[in-house]
């Protein structure tokens, strides 16, 4: 399974560029601890505990495997996931099948992301060998806790259906979307599990390291940026089951779909971004009004971006190291200044000089995207 899943995604990315995301991700990392190594006055140690975080919300990232797996033994995923629910002709047993497919994704995880934080940590100095060594165990652990909620997500009964067909206000497209997501495994609970896993290494990074805490000079406003930034997860639920072949007998062109996904995508983090920020705003203070314009114009930029360059295939473009690295150039010339600057004492209209140039940024990328696409 590993050979094929190799074989399937080198032929994808034409194989160069598959291998040169580990590159990528030491790289940034070890650029970023020289940065903070070199220009601040943080200890090691901060670095230290900005890996192990890393590796442990990295292992429940990973959890979501659970939710997939599941989805593939069924047949939701598509003709791409074949090995996985092979048992129904061979005589292989669908728990062994289960096993080696998420031997399969330990693997990948641990090649694509951990290995290359380890050796960029120790690079920097021997002495983070030790947390090099404590990311791996906190993977696991993380690991381990993410895939028995997702076992516990797939087993509660679900009586209430809240979503239908007839209730949401969107493209027939958009309600498919939402309707596959919502109907898979976990349901919704997946997009929740997914946005909290990231806004939970945000709260340990800005609470227990001392070099991020700087954004906790006003919280309410940094994380309504972060929250933005996270709901792009969101984006990736909705193309995960499906893909454009499957529309090919209706007369819809890429460009339709597209539009229909980003709408779906749009309407979701409408309802999702409000009660979090409300919460957040519970526990802060703060200006709760700004800190909704900000979530919402950074979900969108994001959103657009992610659009821009992965199209209808984020799940899969974004392990291409050429895709992932513009990504991140798009998003962080604007997305880290406004990030910044919540951290100070600024007026609103500074924030807001940044805020216009990201809507209109955004609504460029966007229309291009659907004309690129």
């Amino acid at each position: 399974m590993i050979k094929e899943e190799w074989r399937t995604q080198s032929k994808l990315y034409k194989g160069r560029n598959l291998a040169l995301l580990p590159l990528t991700i030491f790289v940034l990392t070890y650029l970023g601890s020289r940065m903070v190594t070199n220009f601040s006055s943080a200890p090691e140690t901060d670095i230290g505990l900005l890996i192990s975080a890393f590796g442990f919300f990295t292992g429940l990232a990973a959890g979501s495997i659970g939710f997939s797996s599941s989805d593939a033994a069924k047949n939701v995923l598509g003709d791409s996931n074949f090995i996985i629910f092979s048992s129904r002709t061979l005589p292989v047993r669908k728990s062994k099948l289960f096993a080696s497919f998420l031997v399969k994704d330990l693997v990948f995880y641990t090649g694509l992301y951990l290995l290359p934080v380890s050796l960029a940590a120790v690079l920097i100095s021997p002495s983070l060998a030790i947390y090099a060594g404590y990311m791996g165990g906190l993977f696991l652990l993380g690991l381990s806790i993410s895939l028995v909620v997702a076992n516990t997500a797939l087993k509660l009964p679900s009586t209430i259906k809240v979503l239908t067909y007839g209730n949401i206000p969107a493209s027939p497209v958009a309600k498919k979307s939402v309707l596959d997501v919502s109907r898979s495994s976990g349901g919704l609970l997946k997009i929740v599990m997914s946005m909290g896993i990231l806004l939970g290494l945000y709260g340990y990074i800005v609470n227990y390291v001392p070099v991020a805490s700087y954004l906790l000079q006003n919280p309410l406003l940094s994380f309504s940026v972060i929250l933005g930034m996270m709901s792009v997860t969101v984006y990736n639920w909705l193309n995960t089951y499906d893909d454009y072949r499957d529309y090919s007998y209706l007369p819809l062109d890429s460009d339709s779909i597209l539009e229909s996904k980003f709408q779906a995508f749009k309407a979701i983090i409408f309802v999702l971004l409000i009660p979090v920020i409300i919460g957040a705003y519970m526990l802060y203070g703060g200006q709760v009004l700004l800190a909704l314009v900000l979530a919402y114009t950074t979900a969108y930029y994001v959103g657009s971006a992610t659009m821009y360059e992965a199209g209808l295939n984020p799940n899969e473009k974004m392990i291409d190291a050429v895709t992932f690295t513009k990504f991140l150039v798009v998003v962080n010339i604007l997305v880290m200044p406004l990030l910044a600057l919540t951290s100070f004492d600024v007026g609103y209209q500074v924030l807001l000089s940044i805020v216009l140039p990201m809507i209109v940024i955004g609504k460029v990328m966007e229309e291009k995207a659907y004309l690129k696409n």
